[in-house]
């Protein structure tokens, strides 16, 4: 409702916001009464007389305030006809909408029969376009919800002090509609109008100069037709109609929402309101939703509800395309078991049933379309009543059959390197220790010349080598297969233990150490061996004399741990470094040539952490294991 602004008296213009840039001066009658009904319209404190009404079943005592009106309470219908049949002293009725014995509606159709002139105000507990309509076409004087306004009372005695007025201005039952309202007649000409606080939204004109108008001279022609058409056919069939229309305004068309009710059998009485921002959030939706229906034909993910008390069952269209039925088809339960590979269906009830009991359900399964297996995952979330009953679930189904048959050949492809790769450690093993002792033999009958020495400490010596590879083979055979969860690791004690084992082993070796007395990480129990290899790199490929070796274990602001360790040798050639720290990926002819890092940044990328190796500011090469904290 709209508020006055400046003062208010008889014959005083009021200014009303009926568009942001125009405003009507309205000017207030010299009749008290209807003064007093305008400026309680306004939203101001009227004054006036108390008025004394017969109160059947409204509880008005209890509710207003003594000032505007004197109650005579009575409980039912009949009770209420019998005060206004012997002719009590009453200024009008007012009534609840259900009484013991029948309904205001009801009454009101009796007063007005027996006393046409005596107000009749229908007080209901929410407001009610068919229920206003009902009361409307009974003749009452007017509508209220009994939330409509601050003071009850007020309203009332408004009604019924104004009832000669109201009974030529407007149905008083449409109050209980929002924002505007306008009443048209079979003609298609506006009788009536009024407007709410963004009445500048939902009406084409402020409301006095729609009044005797058709809406076809008030409203554009779209919205003039669908609003004829809604009116028409409320006047036709009673029933209630919502239409929408669009209004065009300077900051550009505004929709509205139209509540179509008839009044009195001759006359519908529109409420409207202003929806745009409504529509923009249902367009909003409706794209989110298509962006959804095309991730999952994407991803191949459907989802589907049910409803368990009405044993509904509602599928996306994925869900159709996963099980390969048609959209036509009504899902059910059985529909699903029916396409579930019999070999799974058991597995697949028992786990719903368990699901049903509170149990999580998240299951891979066969399926069955068109005679071809494939494979689906599902997961729902059961939502349940206070008696822990199920009341409804939401799921999604996922056909993960391409990665079940990625899955199958990269298993089978794993057995066969693993067959290759136990029989190729094997096979170089003997053949090594058959060319170890064969040199052996060879130095032993033969009186070797320097040369023929030489070739024969070479042939030694790659053979050595090859056996090292061999057990470095078995070693990333157990990284790589290795599924150990990640655990507590104090890495200060294991980098001073292993450093301390170093320098006992190669006195030629400095070893320089900046640990602290503990320091926890979280990562598997093989990066002993991580540790371990980098060590033995700082000390094998190192040149320097003598060969020092620097291991500083720090724990960073970022509460990161790194252990790093630098030597002076002649540092690791970039392919090398770019193939570790994965800037290069390897090819036949770009490779490291010693497994032992490669088996590092394995075992570091399964705890977590991260490899860095870059040369060092004076040469020789920096070492970096990042790893994640041990947290509480």
């Amino acid at each position: 409702m709209p508020v006055a602004t400046g003062a208010v008296g008889i014959n005083a213009p009021v200014a009303l916001p009926w568009a942001a840039d125009r405003a009507v001066a309205v000017t207030v009658s010299t009749n008290a009464a209807v003064t007093d009904t305008f400026i309680l319209e306004m939203g101001l404190s009227p004054r006036m007389e108390t008025v004394r009404v017969l109160d059947v079943g409204v509880g008005v005592a209890d509710a207003v305030s003594d000032r505007w009106v004197d109650a005579v309470p009575v409980a039912t219908l009949t009770a209420a006809l019998d005060g206004v049949g012997a002719g009590a002293d009453v200024d009008g009725v007012v009534t609840a909408l259900d009484l013991p014995d029948g309904d205001g509606v009801a009454l009101t159709r009796a007063v007005r029969e027996r006393d046409p002139s005596l107000p009749v105000v229908v007080v209901a507990d929410t407001g009610s376009e068919a229920a206003a309509s009902d009361a409307i076409a009974a003749g009452v004087t007017d509508y209220v919800p009994r939330s409509a306004d601050a003071d009850l009372g007020a309203r009332i005695a408004a009604a019924v002090r104004d009832a000669p007025e109201r009974a030529t201005r407007r149905p008083g039952a449409l109050r209980a509609f929002p924002d505007a309202w306008f009443v048209v007649d079979a003609a298609g000409r506006v009788s009536d109008a009024r407007a709410g606080h963004d009445a500048a939204a939902v009406l084409p004109d402020d409301p006095t100069a729609m009044c005797g108008r058709a809406l076809a001279d008030v409203f554009p022609a779209s919205a003039a037709e669908t609003l004829d058409a809604a009116t028409t056919c409320v006047l036709q069939t009673g029933e209630v109609r919502t239409v929408e229309y669009r209004l065009p305004t300077s900051s550009g068309d505004e929709w509205v929402e139209a509540r179509v009710a008839t009044a009195d059998g001759t006359r519908a009485a529109v409420a409207a309101r202003p929806i745009t921002e409504r529509k923009r959030e249902l367009d909003e939706l409706r794209r989110k939703q298509a962006h959804l229906s095309q991730a999952q034909e994407v991803a191949r993910i459907g989802s589907w509800y049910r409803h368990f008390p009405s044993e509904e069952l509602w599928w996306s269209d994925i869900v159709y395309d996963i099980f390969g039925r048609s959209r036509e088809e009504t899902p059910t339960h059985e529909t699903v078991l029916s396409s579930v590979h019999p070999d799974d269906r058991d597995h697949v009830e028992d786990r719903w049933n368990a699901a049903l009991a509170g149990e999580p359900y998240d299951i891979e399964h066969r399926i069955l379309v068109d005679g071809e297996t494939r494979w689906v995952r599902e997961r729902a979330e059961l939502s349940f009543s206070d008696d822990g009953d199920p009341v409804d679930a939401l799921g999604v189904v996922h056909d993960v059959t391409d990665r079940k048959e990625y899955e199958r050949r990269l298993e089978t492809t794993n057995e066969r390197l693993d067959v290759l790769h136990r029989v190729a450690r094997h096979d170089i093993r003997n053949r090594m220790n058959v060319v170890l002792g064969c040199a052996s033999e060879l130095r032993y009958v033969l009186d070797a010349d320097p040369a023929t020495s030489r070739m024969l400490d070479r042939i030694e010596e790659a053979a050595r080598e090859l056996l090292e590879i061999s057990t470095q083979l078995r070693d990333a055979d157990r990284v790589v297969a290795s599924d150990a969860d990640r655990e507590p690791i104090d890495v200060a004690s294991l980098a001073r233990d292993l450093a301390a084992e170093f320098a006992g082993e190669d006195p030629t070796v400095e070893w320089y150490t900046a640990i602290p007395d503990s320091l926890p990480v979280r990562a598997t129990p093989a990066l002993a061996v991580a540790i371990m290899n980098v060590f033995e790199n700082a000390v094998e490929h190192n040149e320097g004399d003598p060969r020092r070796v620097a291991v500083v274990v720090s724990e960073r602001d970022d509460d990161r741990v790194e252990v790093r360790v630098v030597d002076d040798g002649p540092g690791l050639p970039a392919v090398e470094r770019e193939l570790l720290v994965g800037d290069r990926e390897p090819t036949q002819v770009a490779h490291s040539s010693g497994l032992g890092l490669w088996i590092t940044r394995w075992i570091v990328g399964n705890a977590g952490g991260s490899l860095d190796v870059h040369d060092g500011r004076n040469g020789g090469t920096v070492v970096t294991i990042d790893l994640p904290p041990e947290t509480p």
